[in-house]
């Protein structure tokens, strides 16, 4: 009844945040509204959209002032929104059924890779073809990955459990140089993310989960229930320039996306390559067959049942959830 009741207050909530959100122009001099957004991991392309709406003024110009931090995994940054630490978080989105399952009251807002992006990656001039070839192998990850919840059903898929490899559990910067130096055979994490990254490092190929029947979710948009009812109009406001800014980006202007990061992190030494690598990545990673034809950040009842299916199988959430418990659509601009 009270997951009914909320679905209900965040769609009259939403409503009136999207038309104060269309209809406002900020007051000259009225202070701006500070809302914390923190990403899943260090500046990456994945964050483009974030960086690229703070540079071009485009939170500023609906009044607000977004303080963008960097995380730690999306396991660290869904607890912190959990926690009422931060406000907003850009993460796996697939997170939200185990974070409800703890206890947390929080809702996926946007879906941007609606695709599921976890992959195992194994070097090129590898003879690893498949999971099945992971036997006995060494597989470098840490500990806040979005991985940790589907290690065990992705192996039993392949007709193996942790006994039958090495997991090689690494602080997240430690983790591609680990793989990389060959002290590890390969590597769990985000293929369209990690992909760019190790191009020159190590070149590799994923093994996607997807293809193994691990349905997860991919980056979005995170938020708190009582953020929901409290702050609607200023969820509405994040969400709809997020939105526009990787609608922007993927209308040609992803140089100016790359130039936009490294603006904003100008001390952060990050390589425009990798950077670019990342965005373009991700296109593919935009769509699954259930959202084709929708717009960015729109997510799909059926991808949400499926993501259920799987987590309910893979022991991590109870059984008798709906897709709507863990995702709204509320906030989507209207068109």
């Amino acid at each position: 009844m009270r997951k009914a009741q909320n679905r209900c207050r965040f769609a009259t909530l939403a409503a009136a945040g999207l038309a104060a959100f269309f209809c406002l122009v900020p007051s000259p001099g009225r202070a701006a509204e500070k809302i914390t957004v923190r990403t899943d991991f260090t500046p990456a392309g994945t964050h483009a959209a974030l960086h690229l709406a703070l540079v071009k003024g485009w939170f500023k110009d609906a009044g607000l002032d977004v303080d963008l931090q960097d995380g730690k995994g999306s396991i660290n940054t869904i607890q912190l929104v959990g926690a009422g630490e931060v406000d907003i978080g850009q993460l796996s989105v697939g997170m939200v059924p185990i974070a409800q399952q703890a206890g947390m009251k929080v809702m996926s807002i946007a879906g941007f890779a609606r695709r599921g992006d976890l992959a195992v990656l194994v070097p090129e001039r590898s003879s690893i073809r498949t999971a099945q070839d992971l036997r006995g192998k060494r597989i470098v990850l840490f500990s806040a990955s979005p991985w940790i919840p589907f290690i065990n059903p992705f192996l039993k898929a392949a007709g193996m459990t942790r006994n039958d490899v090495k997991l090689i559990f690494v602080d997240p910067s430690a983790m591609y140089p680990t793989y990389a130096s060959d002290k590890a055979d390969a590597v769990m994490t985000l293929a369209p993310f990690a992909m760019p990254i190790l191009a020159k490092m190590m070149p590799s190929r994923p093994i996607i989960a997807a293809d193994y029947g691990i349905a997860f979710p991919g980056l979005g948009l995170v938020a708190r229930e009582d953020t929901l009812e409290k702050r609607p109009t200023t969820v509405a406001k994040v969400v709809a320039a997020t939105i526009r800014a990787w609608g922007y980006i993927y209308a040609g202007h992803e140089d100016e996306a790359v130039q936009d990061i490294l603006k904003d992190r100008p001390d952060a030494k990050l390589d425009p390559a990798i950077l670019k690598g990342q965005i373009i990545a991700y296109k593919d990673y935009l769509n699954t067959p259930n959202t084709v034809g929708k717009p960015i950040g729109w997510q799909s009842e059926a991808d949400w049942a499926a993501a259920i299916k799987t987590m309910v199988e893979a022991g991590v959430i109870k059984p008798g959830h709906k897709p709507d418990d863990f995702y709204t659509n509320a906030f989507m601009p209207k068109s």
